[in-house]
């Protein structure tokens, strides 16, 4: 005989956020050196009262920092890649060792017939086949190359979006 047990699911508290909060964000989001000053005066604020603002997003872990978009083509590193790694579920290691390769700048577990969706910049194609030679000793991947970017990485607006609104 089957017990079926409620399903309980974890809901995360929401930050809250006004339409002041959520366009000071949008304007962090698009360039994180504007100046409290500057800010004040496209939201109609002053400079202390963004501080304030911006000291409460971060003590409530919404800001978790702030850093520089480098351009990895400028670098060498003109091959932007998509490994999808299908490891055995519950396999030790794998997000250790995928943490450890350097070229990695994004791995994210997945649901569905892969393990992990991993981006990654690299020199060449050899370059290529020496990090894929890592990944395969932890399971099977399927590799894209991205040959273009109609939508690179970019800030969510948060306007547009209702984000940190009750709905």
């Amino acid at each position: 005989m089957f017990m079926f047990l409620p399903l309980t699911i974890r809901k995360m508290a929401m930050f809250e956020l006004d339409d002041i909060n959520r366009d000071l964000l949008d304007l962090l989001q698009v360039d994180g050196r504007m100046s409290y000053r500057e800010i004040g005066e496209r939201i109609g604020l002053t400079a202390p009262a963004v501080a304030e603002r911006i000291r409460k997003l971060e003590d409530a872990g919404v800001i978790r920092g702030f850093r520089a978009v480098v351009d990895y083509e400028a670098l060498g590193f003109p091959i932007l890649c998509v490994i999808r790694l299908n490891a055995p579920r519950g396999a030790s290691g794998v997000d250790d060792k995928i943490r450890d390769i350097p070229n990695v700048i994004e791995a994210n577990r997945v649901t569905g017939s892969e393990s992990h969706v991993i981006r990654a910049r690299v020199r060449s194609t050899q370059h290529l086949e020496e990090l894929l030679h890592e990944l395969w000793e932890e399971g099977d991947s399927t590799t894209n190359i991205v040959t273009s970017s109609p939508v690179p990485r970019r800030p969510m607006n948060l306007a547009a979006t209702d984000a940190g609104r009750v709905v």
